[in-house]
């Protein structure tokens, strides 16, 4: 018989360690990236410099909404793998 409930707890546990990598590369990037517009900023002047510039700082902040989603999942994925150990071994 098939088990349909239940959990590869080491694989759950890779997978989230996974996810903290993903949400630090986005992370990274959005850092990355806002150096270099504040460095653009300084370069280039006028309506279009400011545009960039405004559109940027409305789309880091969804790729930080993005990472912190990742690092909830990762944090929810470690939980379930805890539970999930301390109820086999009850």
């Amino acid at each position: 018989m098939a088990v349909s409930q239940g959990m590869n707890r080491p694989a759950v546990l890779m997978i989230a360690g996974q996810l903290d990598s993903d949400q630090q590369t986005v992370a990274d990037l959005v850092q990355r990236t806002s150096s270099v517009v504040g460095t653009l900023v300084q370069n280039w002047f006028g309506h279009d410099s400011s545009q960039f510039a405004a559109d940027w700082a409305t789309h880091s902040k969804q790729l930080q909404v993005a990472a912190d989603t990742v690092a909830t999942m990762s944090r929810h994925a470690r939980v379930q793998a805890t539970d999930q150990q301390a109820t086999s071994t009850s």
